[in-house]
C-alpha cells in the first residue's frame, strides 16, 4: 500500500507539472499573439496617418489656390472693373478646394471593438488618443468656419443682381432669354453699393479663414508625422 500510495502520488505530481507546464506554454502563445496583434494595430495606425499626410498635403496645395485667387479675385474688385468677367474668372476657385477627411479606420476599429486594452504601451496608446482628439478638435473649428463663410455667401441674396447666372461655370444653366430677363446691376462699378461691400467682406473673410485652415492642417499633419515615427519603430 506504502508503494502504490508513493506512485499515486508520483503520478499526480507529473500531472501538475504537466498542467502548470502546458498554462505557461498556452500563456507564453497568448502573449505573443497579444503582442503581435498590438504590433498590427500600431502598423495598421502608422498607414492612416500616412494617408493623411498625403492627403493634407493635397489640401494645403487647393487652399493655397484658393488664396490666390481670392486675392486676385479683391484685387480686380477693388481696381473697378466694367466688364464683371473679369471678376467673375475667379469667383468660384476663391471657395473651392480638396477638403481634408481623416482615414480613422484603424483607431475606430480598435476603440468600437472593445480593445483598447491590447495597446499596452500606456505613453503610446496615450500619444494616439491625444491625436486623435486633437485632430477631431481642428476639424471641428475648420468646418464650423467654413459652414460660417458658407452662410456669408448665401446670407449675399440677390444673386440676380450679382450676376451668379453670368458666372462662366454657371452659364449653360440659363439660355440667352433668360440671361436678358435676369441682367444683372453694375455693382462692381461701385464701392458704396451692398453687393460690392458684401462681397469685398466676404473674400476678406474668406482668405482669413482659409489662412487659419492652413495653420490647422499644418498642426494636424506636424503631429501626425511626429506620431508615425513612433508607431512605425514600435510594429516591427
Amino acid at each position: 500500500m506504502s508503494k502504490y500510495f508513493k506512485y499515486a502520488i508520483g503520478e499526480i505530481v507529473l500531472v501538475v507539472i504537466g498542467i502548470l507546464i502546458a498554462l505557461q506554454i498556452n500563456n507564453w502563445n497568448e502573449n505573443q499573439k497579444s503582442i503581435q496583434l498590438e504590433k498590427t494595430y500600431y502598423c495598421k495606425i502608422a498607414e492612416d496617418l500616412q494617408v493623411d499626410i498625403r492627403n493634407i498635403d493635397s489640401s494645403l496645395v487647393t487652399i493655397d489656390n484658393r488664396l490666390e485667387s481670392a486675392e486676385r479675385f479683391l484685387k480686380n474688385l477693388l481696381k473697378i472693373q466694367k466688364d464683371k468677367q473679369v471678376i467673375f474668372k475667379e469667383f468660384l476657385s476663391t471657395f473651392r478646394y480638396y477638403k481634408f477627411i481623416p482615414t480613422k479606420a484603424a483607431i475606430v476599429d480598435i476603440t468600437s471593438s472593445g480593445k483598447l486594452e491590447t495597446l499596452r504601451n500606456q505613453t503610446l496608446k496615450k500619444r494616439i488618443l491625444s491625436h486623435y482628439t486633437a485632430q477631431d478638435n481642428a476639424i471641428h473649428i475648420i468646418d464650423v468656419n467654413y459652414n460660417a463663410l458658407t452662410e456669408r455667401l448665401f446670407s449675399i441674396e440677390k444673386f440676380a443682381d450679382f450676376g451668379l447666372q453670368e458666372v462662366p461655370q454657371y452659364q449653360y444653366i440659363f439660355d440667352k432669354e433668360l440671361q436678358e430677363l435676369l441682367s444683372s446691376t453694375a455693382w462692381q462699378q461701385n464701392p458704396n453699393d451692398e453687393l460690392f461691400i458684401k462681397i469685398k467682406d466676404f473674400m476678406i473673410s474668406n482668405m482669413i479663414i482659409a489662412e487659419r485652415e492652413k495653420a490647422l492642417l499644418k498642426s494636424i499633419k506636424a503631429d501626425a508625422v511626429a506620431l508615425n515615427t513612433l508607431l512605425i519603430d514600435n510594429c516591427d
